[in-house]
C-alpha cells in the first residue's frame, strides 16, 4: 500500500506547476468573485449541487457582502480540507473607506469579527501568516 506522499508523486520543485481541470464559472454580480471560486473548487471536488450551495448560504447567512472569513466557513461546512492564511485575524480597517464597503461596514465588522472568534470552536482552521498577499477588487 503506497503512502499519501508516495501516491502524490515525487515533491515539487520552486518554478513546478500543476495544473488541474478545474472548471470555470462565471461571476454572476460585481462582487460575488469569492462564491463563484468557491463554486469552482466544490465542482472540481465532485461536491457542487446548486440547491445545495444555495441552502449552505442561506444557513451561513451569507448575502451580498462576502468576506474571506465567510468563504472558509463555507468550505467548512461542505467538509472540505483547508487552511485560511491571513494577516489580519478579524476586519481590516483598511476596507473601511473603500466604496464597496464603506455603508455597512460597522455592522459587517462585528458580524465578521465574531467569525473571527467563533472560528476555533466551529473547526474552523484559520491562521495568522506573515507575508500573506492577496488582492481586492
Amino acid at each position: 500500500m503506497r503512502t499519501e506522499a508516495e501516491a502524490a508523486g515525487p515533491p515539487l520543485e520552486p518554478g513546478d506547476f500543476v495544473q488541474l481541470p478545474v472548471p470555470v464559472i462565471q461571476q454572476l454580480y460585481h462582487w460575488d468573485c469569492g462564491l463563484a471560486c468557491s463554486r469552482m473548487v466544490l465542482r472540481y471536488l465532485g461536491q457542487l449541487d446548486d440547491s445545495e450551495f444555495e441552502r449552505a448560504l442561506q444557513k451561513l447567512q451569507l448575502t451580498r457582502s462576502i468576506w474571506t472569513i465567510d468563504l472558509a466557513y463555507l468550505m467548512h461546512h461542505f467538509g472540505v480540507r483547508h487552511r485560511f492564511c491571513t494577516q489580519t485575524l478579524g476586519v481590516d480597517k483598511g476596507y473601511k473607506n473603500q466604496s464597496f464597503y464603506r455603508k455597512h461596514f460597522d455592522t459587517e465588522e462585528t458580524r465578521v469579527n465574531q467569525l473571527f472568534a467563533q472560528a476555533k470552536a466551529c473547526k474552523v482552521l484559520v491562521e495568522k501568516c506573515r507575508n500573506v498577499q492577496h488582492q481586492h477588487q
